[in-house]
């Protein structure tokens, strides 16, 4: 793969994963900000997720019939839009309405750079290209939670992702490559994507993981501000420790995915997200979430760089539709999790959530070998 188009693409995934998870954590302010319950604001998480699971179905399946750089200048320069306007937003209606346009057009770039990837860069070297550009995504995300704990106006977070679309924008249309990959033939084989007993394994597995992990992850920020009485820079701060832990072992899981195996490196993710809500359960000073956040940063990195490296590593046939897939069923089930987080909550507490994801994610790590039933191209015994 040529440097200046990998270079696009890491500045791509910097830039829409900048202010994802900030989002979170700012549901408190933005409330205020908006004049509304936090239970509302807390909708901007999943009217993101849903889209964009949503619409990522559709990005890949448009690669037979356009070029991968106009599918790419099209999207970046609507997320761009969105993302301006939705800083901007003067009612909780129109952040909705442009959270929403974010997610339907933020999707298309994982499924894009993933087939691109697959198609033009050797086996061996996959893992440790899709290692550097999720480790990238982890720093933007760092940093936008960090800066959400300190910024006066919370658009601010969101300006800046659109600023650098543009910059992408016009990158792209100077130095991106082509990347035709179009066949004479216009077709959705989904269907036959779910007929592949491995790819239909895997989208078990993202499913089940991303509902877990968002139906606990977006509710953090309301839970350190419910239980603990805590002011946005300290929910921020624990938010920054959470994703200063993931850019590590994301940077690190590529590598670790290459040597040691895919599955391997996602199931040893699993088992430390569960013995993070295992703590949860028993902490009683809100200082030791400082230390303990860093488990369910660093095993959400591995479990996913460990999945995303094993995608690559699916059948040519069903590789493209799976790229999609997987960005789609990833954010689908994750915002249909943060509303059943919500809804546990409501229900039976914050502790019933946390025996609810603890179980879940377990099961995931001690089982996962199992679930996909193969070893996989990179696995170590």
């Amino acid at each position: 793969m040529f440097r200046k188009n990998f270079f696009i693409f890491c500045l791509t995934f910097f830039t829409v994963s900048f202010g994802v998870a900030a989002m979170a954590a700012l549901v408190p302010t933005v409330a205020v900000y908006f004049g509304v319950e936090q239970n509302c604001a807390v909708k901007l998480t999943w009217l993101y997720m849903l889209p964009y699971g949503t619409f990522a179905l559709l990005w890949s399946p448009l690669t037979r019939i356009f070029k991968v750089k106009n599918i790419f200048l099209f999207t970046t320069l609507g997320f761009g839009l969105s993302a301006f306007f939705f800083s901007f937003s003067p009612t909780i209606c129109q952040a909705f309405i442009y959270r929403f346009l974010m997610g339907c057009f933020g999707c298309s770039f994982v499924p894009l750079v993933l087939i691109t990837i697959g198609k033009t860069v050797s086996p061996e070297e996959k893992s440790k290209y899709i290692g550097v550009l999720f480790a990238l995504s982890y720093i933007s995300t760092f940093l936008s939670v960090f800066l959400s704990g300190f910024v006066v106006w919370w658009g601010i977070v969101y300006l800046i992702p659109a600023v650098l679309s543009l910059v992408i924008f016009i990158l792209g249309v100077i130095f991106m490559n082509d990347f035709d990959f179009r066949k004479e033939k216009f077709s959705i084989s989904y269907k036959n994507t779910f007929k592949d007993r491995e790819a239909v394994a895997f989208f078990f597995v993202i499913m089940v993981a991303s509902f877990f992990y968002h139906s606990l992850q977006q509710r953090l920020g309301i839970y350190l501000s419910r239980t603990y009485f805590l002011e946005q820079k300290v929910i921020s701060t624990i938010f920054t420790v959470s994703t200063l832990s993931a850019i590590v072992f994301e940077f690190a899981g590529g590598f670790l995915s290459a040597r040691f195996g895919s599955i391997k490196v996602a199931s040893v993710g699993f088992i430390l997200m569960s013995i993070f809500t295992l703590f949860l359960l028993g902490i009683r000073d809100y200082r030791s979430l400082f230390i303990v956040i860093g488990l369910w940063g660093a095993g959400w990195a591995l479990a996913h760089v460990g999945l995303s490296s094993y995608l690559t590593l699916l059948p040519e046939q069903v590789m493209r539709d799976a790229s999609s897939l997987n960005s789609a069923l990833r954010f689908s089930l994750g915002g249909l999790g943060a509303v059943a987080g919500g809804i546990i909550v409501d229900l039976m507490g914050f502790k019933a959530l946390f025996v609810f994801v603890g179980a879940g994610v377990l099961y995931l790590g001690i089982s996962l070998k199992k679930i996909l039933n193969k070893k996989g191209v990179l696995w170590v015994s």
